[in-house]
């Protein structure tokens, strides 16, 4: 049951990092845009500042998530190598509970703030966009981290009275 919940949240992962790869290709796409037409008509493309500003939010929230399912975040590990396996487990599933934790956090300072431009009706100076939408976008993504996360510290739990190693990106089944 655990490796078929597992499984779908690899699925939610990985296609939140194709949203978040899909908008960082257009943020690129429109600042060739922009350069072609400051070169060719003498002028930028209005509002692409804009687009690019809120296309970067939901680019990087949505990214997170890919992230730390995979296991791709940077570890710092010489005090469990001369601790042991054991004591190397206890350290990775607190720093995944720990991880966890601050998701959980910021998921809801995002949807506090997403709740705050909302309600001031706050918009980009240009085109006039409104930014709440862009900002619950993103607080939806850093949600998602949540299950994902906690799916990691699970497992790193489980893994404490073996004291097997943590799987990696590359030891994950991507299938």
């Amino acid at each position: 049951m655990f490796d078929e919940i597992e499984s779908r949240l690899s699925r939610v992962s990985r296609a939140s990092g194709i949203v978040g790869i899909g908008g960082l290709l257009l943020v690129a796409v429109l600042t060739v845009a922009d350069i072609l037409a400051r070169w060719l008509l003498g002028a930028p493309l209005a509002g692409i500042d804009d687009v690019t500003k809120l296309a970067i939010i939901v680019v990087i929230s949505a990214c997170f998530s890919a992230g730390l399912f995979e296991r791709r975040q940077i570890q710092i590990r010489f005090l469990g190598s001369l601790l042991g396996r054991h004591a190397s487990a206890v350290l990775d599933a607190f720093a995944a509970l720990a991880t966890t934790l601050m998701f959980v956090l910021i998921t809801w300072q995002m949807g506090v703030y997403a709740g705050e431009v909302t309600q001031s009706g706050e918009t980009t100076f240009l085109l006039r966009i409104p930014v709440g939408p862009i900002w619950w976008a993103a607080t939806v993504f850093f949600g998602l981290c949540v299950p994902l996360q906690a799916v990691v510290a699970l497992s790193d739990i489980a893994r404490i009275p073996s004291g097997a190693a943590r799987p990696t990106s590359q030891g994950r089944d991507h299938g």
